[in-house]
């Protein structure tokens, strides 16, 4: 199951507001490092939590981190013991979410869900009585149903019997569509419960779709059509806002369905559109690679 499963407080005082600010502007992570390699990973944040009784303190940063066996950074954080001291750094902004978009298409695949829940806070949140809320659309995909266990599906589908996501990612798909996930067993995901808390917090913007990979079903051609023409079909005589598709997750999920990013002058950078979405028509829609 995915579980927010670090949580790190600053160890001396910090800049005051330099987290707020971060939250207010988008997508943004923190580099930490491994000391004895001396290399670092960037890893998102999750926002503060918005419950009952929970803190809000930002300056306490909570993570989703799995543990890679080739990874040397989330290994060595998951042999930490409680109360262990790591070297951070940040934030980076990876993405300034515009004032004037007026709706968000979020693609995430596993831990890349974070973002989205960034990309959630910043526009309903932070940014609360600033611009008018934009409507947002997260197709969040699984290789297992324990992940997302309590997570309800807003739309319904067609049947499909697909090849899965994860092992036959470079493989061409033909077109089909998914099963909804019916969740009827306890021991509900945390994130999926806060996706479910975000869908009811703001009734008419936001939606989720569950994929999972055991079931199998997927985030398919078809499915993206069905959702980028629907919104075509629901933003017509609407005011001209910004319409945004992020894609966030593993680099063979993002490859899959935008591309590979590319380097240039020894910086990372968007690269060209390929991938699913370059098969769809997608004019209207920006489209960036986190």
């Amino acid at each position: 199951m995915i579980l927010p499963n670090f949580i790190v407080a600053p160890a001396r005082v910090i800049e005051a507001g330099i987290y707020e600010e971060a939250w207010q502007k988008g997508v943004w992570s923190v580099q930490i490092k491994q000391p004895q390699l001396q290399i670092a990973r960037a890893y998102t944040p999750l926002p503060p939590p918005r419950s009952d009784g929970e803190s809000r303190t930002t300056d306490n940063l909570s993570f989703l981190i799995r543990q890679d066996p080739k990874g040397e950074v989330s290994g060595y954080l998951h042999r930490l013991s409680q109360g262990a001291i790591i070297d951070l750094r940040g934030p980076q902004i990876e993405y300034r979410i515009p004032d004037n978009v007026t709706e968000v298409l979020f693609l995430a695949g596993g831990t890349g869900i974070a973002p989205a829940l960034q990309v959630a806070h910043t526009l309903y949140e932070a940014r609360k009585g600033l611009v008018a809320p934009p409507k947002m659309r997260i197709l969040w995909a699984n290789r297992r149903r324990e992940d997302c266990e309590g997570g309800v599906n807003d739309t319904t589908s067609r049947s499909s019997s697909r090849p899965n996501l994860w092992s036959r990612i470079f493989v061409p798909e033909a077109e089909s569509s998914i099963n909804p996930i019916t969740v009827e067993q306890p021991g509900s995901s945390p994130i999926a419960l806060r996706l479910e808390s975000l869908k009811k917090s703001h009734s008419g913007l936001v939606s989720v779709e569950y994929f999972v990979d055991e079931e199998p079903t997927r985030i398919s051609k078809v499915v993206l059509k069905d959702v980028m023409q629907s919104s075509v079909a629901t933003s017509k005589g609407s005011s001209n806002g910004r319409k945004l598709i992020l894609v966030s997750g593993p680099d063979g999920f993002i490859e899959y369905f935008a591309g590979p990013k590319a380097w240039q002058n020894g910086k990372e950078v968007q690269g060209p559109l390929k991938g699913l979405l370059s098969q769809i028509d997608h004019s209207g829609w920006e489209i960036w690679k986190l």
